[in-house]
């Protein structure tokens, strides 16, 4: 995981929320950033594109659902058989997940700093 004083540097990036926030490793990032908008595709094109190793790839995409970040899609085959296909969520999307991440960070952050009395009592 990225550290918070990563995000605080002026010459931060949105890779860098994406390491921080969503404990995503770089490999995953470039996974999400070679991923477009509403153009679903399926890992072993993705892999292919990308020159990974199908399994990598895969694993990066499952952490990507996971945070949110990449939608997967079920896609029925002609004759018998499903695959699943990934896409990345919109830009706004994006920014709305990312708002409720901080948020979420904010409230524990609150929380915490409730405790320090506590934790530094004699």
């Amino acid at each position: 995981m990225g550290s918070f004083n990563q995000i605080l540097d002026e010459n931060a990036t949105c890779r860098d929320i994406f390491e921080y926030f969503f404990d995503l490793s770089p490999s995953d990032i470039n996974v999400l950033y070679s991923l477009e908008t509403g153009k679903p595709e399926p890992v072993d094109d993705i892999a292919m594109r990308l020159k990974k190793d199908r399994t990598t790839v895969f694993r990066s995409l499952q952490r990507l659902v996971g945070s949110g970040l990449v939608s997967k899609r079920k896609q029925c085959m002609q004759k018998g058989g499903y695959y699943y296909s990934y896409s990345r969520i919109s830009p706004e999307k994006i920014s709305d997940v990312v708002n409720k991440k901080e948020k979420e960070f904010h409230m524990v952050l609150q929380c915490l700093l409730k405790d320090i009395d506590h934790e530094f009592k004699a």
